[in-house]
């Protein structure tokens, strides 16, 4: 079975096609402040002469515009070409890399920190976006887990748990307000 999946929650872009648990194709591009003009282009090197049976997107946290690129691409493919989705966040997927049960993870996007808090491997509250003078009061008390390299070549181990949605019930995640909502 081959899965396309779909990162473009921050800056960075990550397309990667897997077959049978196995990376074939890796789009990747770094710190890239405008992804929008870099998303289907690496999109398409990477599903060019291809064919793939589901879709998987990361869902957020992150920028409004990263998030709201990769979720409108990933839903509009499943939904035309009749594929299965699944939906999966980005501090799951860097909880599922961690060695530990119990962390505080960051995402920083420069001006603050994306937050999310587990034990035992399950969310403690809720993922909430804090400033960066917020952000230095926490780190002084609790260790923030900020650089963690996803394991993209386990990470299909993680979706067998992750139940497939109807295009249209894929969620962006957005806790950060934007500045309109400021």
């Amino acid at each position: 079975m081959k899965i396309l999946f779909i990162d473009t929650h921050l800056y960075d872009i990550d397309i990667i096609l897997f077959n049978d648990k196995k990376i074939i194709k890796h789009g990747h591009v770094e710190k890239e402040k405008y992804n929008s003009t870099f998303l289907i282009p690496t999109l398409k090197n990477v599903i060019e002469n291809e064919s793939f049976d589901e879709v998987v997107v990361v869902n957020g946290p992150g920028s409004f515009t990263g998030v709201r690129l990769g979720v409108t691409v990933a839903k509009t493919l499943a939904y035309t070409m009749n594929k299965k989705i699944r939906q999966i966040s980005y501090f799951d997927l860097m909880k599922f890399s961690s060695d530990s049960s119990d962390h505080t993870f960051g995402i920083s996007d420069g001006n603050g920190y994306f937050i999310a808090t587990y034990n035992n491997h399950k969310l403690i509250g809720e993922y909430k976006y804090i400033n960066n003078q917020e952000y230095k009061e926490i780190v002084q008390n609790k260790k923030v887990e900020t650089d963690v390299s996803i394991d993209y070549d386990r990470v299909l181990d993680l979706l067998e748990s992750i139940p497939y949605v109807n295009p249209h019930e894929v969620k962006p995640i957005y806790i950060k307000l934007i500045g309109v909502e400021q």
